[in-house]
């Protein structure tokens, strides 16, 4: 303890925003509540901590967590009890399954009120309990500093993720003695060097083998090391599911993204007879529904979190350890000899990414993703920030931007809407000095689209892309596969102006209905974002185009051709 024979009377909140001034936070994202108005107060005692308030909870806790990813710090987020937890849990939900550091305040009923149905009381242990690394109510004052530093520990330790704290709003405002812990920093674990040597020999052995990346190298600072070893070692390098910006992609060793759907990158991995692992969970979408990789390819796990290693598929070697330093210690181990069939295949690897990642437009009356991704392309600076929501809009920047500096793409890997908006204000007020383009379709737009008040409140200057085609696009998709010959059901929209719904909250507006309107729009939005204000810009898009790779009536077509083949 740094101060345990000099304890400070103070009360719960402000014990509370003490907590995290050690903590070097310096942005909040809330929602205010009556709940925890104790807290509210003390923040008078912290000028340093700039608090952000949205509109609506889900906003506020999508924020957070993107903060978390721009910053790799922990995010943090206060909402009220009951509708405003339930509201944040989105945001929850995301940081779990996306690895992320968060931790969700909450204000509570008072403690002698517990257990009572009280006013929008509700037990957060058992309602956080599957989304959360660890979910605790405060039910001292004396307490809080113990608890609140172990709930940052806890969020970005091992594998990060969210800690949920409820704080009973009678308590925050009780005075208690203080004694203050130092926030917990640990060593990361370090690699077994035989495990090292095991490692290297089994990679300058194989034929051809794969590295393949996730957010451990992101949140260890390993991204220059891992080009030093792929360079080193002769490997390609692959990034997991919307963790494209882990290694530069103009690098001579990447060979893409492992992204939802058919692509040259899920052969490379289907070829491979090695796969090293390094920081990464091997999810769903990654692992093309786990099938990949296949039966009889030497599997290399390395990972921070020892229940990752060997979750879904058998290792021939697993070790627990940080990804930079199981690299740098890697480095100093001998470099294969000469190949020239591994050069080729390296250099094939690449070529087939460039190839595929290059955009080829196609005809339409209306807007082309690929004509925006062009003119985007040919734009914007390098360390340009994307944040994105889910929807099939979201496979064209997967696809066809090249993402060469680091924290430069967030995106849910959790799959969830109304992200994009959220995410890019969170990601321009990490990196005020970045450009920061957020991007949505117009069923997630709309379900945090207030967000943009937010935005002009706080002079956040992000421009943010709406891709409308009227619709729940990828369900649509869905229905036109699963059940054909029927008339699509639930994904009709009916939307609202756009850029009118941008000038309403101060913001710039443009609207785009052609490819001839694209540049002229883009410079201008691009224009008002480097004067200081928030922009928006509409492209109506057709829904014909339903994604990248098929077409409303290519669908159809094959379902047709199928049914004839069957006759």
């Amino acid at each position: 303890m740094s101060n345990s024979d000099n304890p400070r009377a103070m009360t719960g909140g402000q014990a509370l925003v003490e907590c995290l001034r050690r903590e070097g936070v310096r942005h909040i994202f809330n929602v205010p509540g009556e709940s925890y108005l104790g807290a509210l107060d003390a923040f008078h005692e912290a000028p340093e901590i700039r608090i952000i308030t949205n509109r609506q909870e889900g906003g506020a806790c999508y924020m957070a967590e993107a903060y978390a990813k721009a910053t790799r710090t922990v995010g943090v987020c206060f909402v009220t009890r009951g509708p405003g937890a339930t509201n944040a849990s989105i945001g929850v939900h995301c940081a779990q399954q996306d690895s992320t550091p968060l931790v969700l305040f909450i204000g509570q009923v008072p403690r002698y009120n517990r257990g009572r149905e009280a006013f929008q009381e509700v037990d957060f242990g058992r309602f956080f309990g599957s989304m959360a690394k660890w979910v605790v109510e405060i039910d001292q004052p004396a307490k809080v500093p113990e608890m609140v530093t172990r709930a940052f520990h806890t969020a970005r330790s091992g594998r990060p993720g969210p800690v949920v704290v409820a704080l009973p709003e009678d308590m925050l405002v009780e005075v208690a003695p203080m004694r203050f812990p130092e926030p917990v920093r640990l060593t990361p674990p370090l690699p077994d060097p035989a495990r090292i040597r095991e490692i290297i020999q089994a990679l300058n052995a194989a034929k051809r083998p794969v590295v393949l990346v996730g957010a451990g190298v992101q949140y260890s600072g390993a991204r220059e090391s891992l080009v030093r070893f792929a360079e080193r070692f002769r490997v390609p390098v692959l990034t997991s599911w919307r963790r494209n910006d882990a290694f530069p992609n103009s690098h001579p060793h990447y060979a893409g993204n492992l992204a939802i759907g058919s692509s040259p990158s899920q052969t490379v991995v289907r070829e491979a007879d090695l796969l090293f692992v390094l920081g990464d969970r091997l999810s769903e979408i990654t692992t093309d529904d786990y099938t990949l990789p296949l039966p009889g390819t030497d599997l290399i796990q390395v990972d921070i979190c020892p229940e990752v290693i060997g979750r879904h598929f058998s290792t021939r070697i697993g070790m627990v350890a940080d990804a930079r330093r199981t690299l740098e210690a890697a480095l100093e181990q001998n470099a294969p000899q000469a190949n020239p069939a591994r050069e080729q295949y390296l250099k094939q690897a690449h070529q087939t990414y460039l190839d595929y990642s290059t955009p080829k437009e196609r005809p339409t009356e209306l807007v082309a993703y690929e004509r925006v991704l062009i003119e985007l392309n040919a734009m914007v600076p390098k360390d340009t920030v994307f944040t994105t929501d889910a929807g099939n809009f979201s496979g064209y920047f997967q696809r066809y931007h090249r993402y060469d500096e680091s924290e430069t793409l967030f995106g849910p890997t959790v799959g969830s809407m109304g992200y994009g908006l959220p995410a890019a204000i969170a990601a321009k007020l990490a990196h005020p000095e970045r450009l920061v383009i957020g991007t949505s379709g117009d069923g997630g737009f709309l379900m945090n689209g207030q967000e943009l008040a937010t935005a002009v409140q706080y002079q956040v200057n992000i421009l943010h892309l709406v891709f409308n085609n009227g619709s729940y696009g990828t369900i649509r998709m869905h229905q036109e596969r699963n059940y054909p010959g029927r008339d699509a059901i639930a994904t009709d929209l009916h939307n609202p102006d756009f850029a009118a719904y941008a000038r309403a909250f101060g913001a710039e507006g443009f609207t785009v209905r052609t490819n001839a309107e694209l540049r002229p729009a883009l410079e201008a939005a691009l224009a008002a974002v480097n004067a200081g204000r928030p922009a928006l810009v509409e492209f109506q898009t057709d829904p014909e185009h339903i994604s990248m790779g098929a077409t409303l009536t290519s669908i159809r077509n094959s379902h047709a051709a199928k049914a004839n083949a069957g006759d």
